[in-house]
């Protein structure tokens, strides 16, 4: 495709394009890619960006569609936060759908609707990151020694060291599984049994006197969010232990990008990204088994 006059702004960007102006704002979700096709000279695919619909195929190479304002994969129609997170993905300019596409096959191979359906609440507090495989990042407080700080001699745990108490160790590299059948599913009950895992406020408060960890868990193993702490709280069976962070660092990944935190190569994405900023003072209890 030959030369197209544009023009690029901090706000917005326009060509012309078959004698006919076109304009997308800052604002809009497709620009940062629609911005860098045309930086880059690759025309083609700034005009396809100029449509929404056609961004989000052209960036999942098909596996992704809108249809009647909706988006699906495939005939699978995808919700709230997860749709949001997709075009966060958009606006961030980022390269490459598959760590999405897997987290979407991952959330789907959830077998309870209800976890999926509740895991959109705790997915819609601000952006918890995908990494490379489809996992989720999350965070979780243990006590110093790395011991959860409750316990449950009634769990089944399939990974992981246990204690007398039912505590489990907690170390960086550790994979900590228990039985989905020891997981409380019902939302209603704040406290209860399951593997805890949390926002950064929320893990961060929990870890006072202990230690915060970044964690991953797989959507499949999803299986509720209590109703309380603002939903910013999951019950897993099972979840992966990525690093250890200083509580006094402001350490939360906020930035939508992938691979960072496991080993495969780091994702392109854009500086100037930012999240707005938040601020949570809730409190929480994230042990093994609380009352």
């Amino acid at each position: 495709m030959k030369n197209i006059p544009y023009i690029i702004s901090e706000t917005s960007a326009s060509l012309i394009y078959e004698g006919k102006p076109y304009t997308l704002s800052a604002s809009q979700p497709n620009f940062a890619p629609f911005k860098k096709a045309l930086l880059n000279g690759d025309f083609e695919t700034a005009i396809n960006y100029l449509d929404i619909k056609t961004s989000i195929k052209e960036f999942s190479d098909g596996e992704l569609s809108v249809k009647d304002g909706a988006v699906y994969y495939y005939s699978e129609r995808l919700h709230g936060a997860v749709v949001d997170k997709l075009l966060e993905l958009l606006e961030s300019g980022m390269s490459t759908s598959a760590p999405f596409i897997k987290f979407i096959k991952n959330l789907l191979d959830n077998p309870s609707k209800s976890s999926v359906d509740e895991l959109y609440d705790f997915l819609s507090y601000k952006s918890l990151p995908i990494d490379d495989e489809g996992y989720v990042i999350a965070y979780k407080g243990v006590a110093a020694d790395g011991w959860s700080k409750s316990g449950n001699t009634q769990t089944t745990v399939l990974q992981g060291e246990v204690n007398d108490r039912g505590q489990i160790m907690n170390r960086v590299g550790d994979t900590i599984e228990v039985m989905r059948r020891c997981v409380d599913d019902n939302r209603s009950n704040g406290c209860s049994h399951g593997l805890h895992v949390g926002s950064f406020e929320y893990a961060k408060s929990w870890a006072a006197g202990g230690k915060l960890l970044m964690v991953r868990f797989d959507p499949a193993d999803a299986v509720s969010v209590p109703e309380d702490c603002s939903c910013q709280k999951l019950r897993v069976a099972m979840y992966e232990i990525i690093q250890e962070i200083e509580i006094e660092d402001d350490s939360e990944i906020t930035k939508p990008y992938y691979a960072v935190y496991t080993d495969g190569n780091a994702a392109e994405y854009d500086d100037d990204y930012h999240d707005d900023d938040y601020h949570d003072d809730n409190y929480y209890d994230d042990g093994e088994y609380t009352d």
